[in-house]
């Protein structure tokens, strides 16, 4: 069986696209909210299965990121759905704080709405040919069975900073060797 072909990300015309569509959500809910936004930075650099992703690492330091692989394969419903659906985020994000609202609660819903815009959660997309980042697991075992652990439960384990217990049977997980 032969290797499947990888995407090639969206090119510096297309981002300029995006960036600008963005820019017009962020322009439309200043004109809603009678407000202004801050700028902020629209990057490339997203990998997996997401197409979108808005984060705040810090008080300060808000982006929004995008996946360029999906944008690739599906552009027109990335920039109808993906960029409305961040920059809804941002919005409210900007007017509530993010500890005081739910992340596609009432008040994500009402700027999705006011931006005319799908309120799904999620879209299912092909991810055929985007690059998704495998994560390793590791074989643990218990009195009535076996379990797999992420890189990061897994790594606390070898420092001695966690135990994990099985949950039906409540013994403590040990490393398969």
């Amino acid at each position: 069986m032969g290797a499947m072909k990888q995407a090639i990300p969206i090119d510096t015309s297309q981002q300029a696209l995006v960036r600008e569509r963005t820019r017009y959500f962020i322009t439309q809910a200043e004109e809603i909210l009678n407000t202004a936004l801050p700028e902020l930075p629209v990057l490339f650099d997203l990998r997996g299965r997401a197409s979108g992703m808005y984060r705040v690492r810090g008080r300060n330091n808000k982006e929004i990121r995008y996946n360029p692989w999906i944008f690739a394969l599906h552009f027109d419903d990335c920039i109808a759905t993906t960029v409305p659906h961040e920059v809804a985020h941002y919005c409210v994000d900007m007017l509530y704080g993010l500890r005081s609202v739910r992340p596609h609660g009432r008040e994500w819903k009402a700027m999705m709405s006011a931006f005319g815009a799908d309120a799904s959660v999620t879209a299912s997309y092909s991810l055929e040919g985007v690059p998704v980042r495998r994560t390793r697991s590791y074989a643990y075992s218990c009195a009535c069975g076996e379990h797999k652990l992420g890189i990061r439960r897994h790594n606390k384990v070898i420092r001695g900073e966690a135990r994990y217990s099985c949950r039906r049977c409540r013994s403590v997980l040990e490393l398969k060797l």
